[in-house]
């Protein structure tokens, strides 16, 4: 089986030679402000401005919109309809003729096989797959036509976002491998607030422990398991920012527990302002049942501020150059007692505190952003 290429922590600090001008198309599925999306967008500010012409395309819809700026497609829901599938596709196709690009990013999987099959009939010469999750948590079908797509080489480069990722992709054969890539997730680092300050704009009281969770209400975040543990933590107020499928069972949840003036929900919370949440909090809790490679997760170690997570591959990968951390803050979803053990452990121990901080300063260089952005035009190269 093909080796799949990944860096090192030790290769961080090579600059990849510089890359010529591209016109780049990004193109999803959907924006719903998960990783892919707000990866997207970062991205192609970053590409922008290293002198690149840019765009953001968009299949369908979404609640949260598309960003400024971007090409919707459908104005509409997903459509499921082969025939309205057929007219999407061949849309696409015309613009990509029009607009003529050398490079394009597909964002998910029905995004990745139109830019695999889509641009190669348009004579896009760099057609870019990404994978953000694992192949068995995908659409069945869609798998199964990508690892065709792949084999074939309709894609020109396949780009995973964590080693665990990629290997989930490696029952493909060594035809799709030989194309793919781990280029880790990289993040911005939060600009930091005075914790008063930050937990004025939240609208928390300035006092007393603050647990904070960030992301999507969805079965993936696991949300209720947050609202479980604080039944036990009772010191402790709980912060959700995000919005999502699940938010209104996560709140009856709240309010069936008696937990109401103990949870605070925050909507949404601009990108340039995310410090604000990793500076109001004691803790994070990312109680996930599957990641790629957690974007909020690489925020927190920039930020500093340490978390209890779900002993899960991506997170162990998040922690493969600091196996102490690992031990320390990773528990299995199965053992609630340990979970909360930790978390207090977290909380009520500065010493510890401090030590997952200090590892965190070592392990931030790992998960720059400007980094990743320079090896995503380095593969095209």
């Amino acid at each position: 089986m093909t080796k799949l290429w990944r860096p090192s922590l030790a290769s961080i600090n090579k600059t990849p030679r510089p890359p010529r001008s591209h016109s780049i198309v990004f193109l999803g599925t959907a924006h719903d402000n998960g990783g892919s999306s707000i990866l997207a967008g970062n991205l192609a500010h970053a590409m922008r401005a290293a002198g690149h012409r840019v765009e953001e395309w968009y299949l369908f819809d979404s609640p949260s919109g598309v960003p400024a700026g971007a090409r919707l497609f459908s104005a509409g829901g997903r459509a499921r309809s082969p025939f309205k599938l057929a007219v999407l596709f061949v849309r696409v196709i015309a613009a990509l003729r029009s607009q003529k690009p050398d490079t394009l990013f597909g964002l998910q999987s029905l995004s990745n096989l139109i830019i695999g099959i889509g641009g190669w009939l348009a004579g896009v010469p760099n057609r870019v797959a990404t994978h953000h999750n694992p192949a068995s948590l995908l659409d069945p079908l869609l798998m199964r036509i990508d690892a065709v797509v792949g084999r074939l080489g309709f894609y020109t480069r396949i780009i995973a976002c964590a080693a665990s990722v990629g290997e989930s992709f490696e029952r493909n054969g060594d035809a799709y491998c030989r194309r793919m890539r781990v280029i880790p997730n990289g993040q911005k680092k939060p600009v930091m607030l005075a914790r008063d300050d930050a937990r004025s704009q939240l609208g928390l009281t300035k006092t007393g422990t603050v647990i904070g969770q960030i992301g999507r209400f969805c079965e993936q975040k696991n949300q209720g398991f947050s609202v479980d543990l604080l039944k036990d933590i009772p010191s402790a107020t709980l912060l959700f920012v995000g919005t999502g499928p699940d938010e209104n069972a996560v709140k009856a949840n709240v309010t069936a527990n008696g937990l109401s003036d103990r949870v605070h929900f925050v909507t949404s919370l601009p990108y340039q302002r995310i410090g604000a949440f990793y500076s109001a909090v004691d803790a994070v809790i990312f109680p996930s049942r599957f990641e790629g490679l957690s974007l909020a997760a690489i925020e927190a170690i920039h930020a500093g501020v340490p978390f209890v997570a779900s002993d899960i591959a991506s997170f162990r990968e998040l922690f493969r150059d600091a196996p102490d951390l690992a031990k320390t803050l990773l528990v299995p979803l199965t053992d609630r007692a340990l979970w909360i053990s930790r978390l207090r452990a977290l909380l009520d121990d500065a010493k510890l505190r401090a030590a997952v901080a200090t590892e965190f300063a070592r392990l931030s260089p790992a998960f720059d952003f400007d980094v990743m952005a320079k090896r995503y035009l380095a593969a095209l190269d």
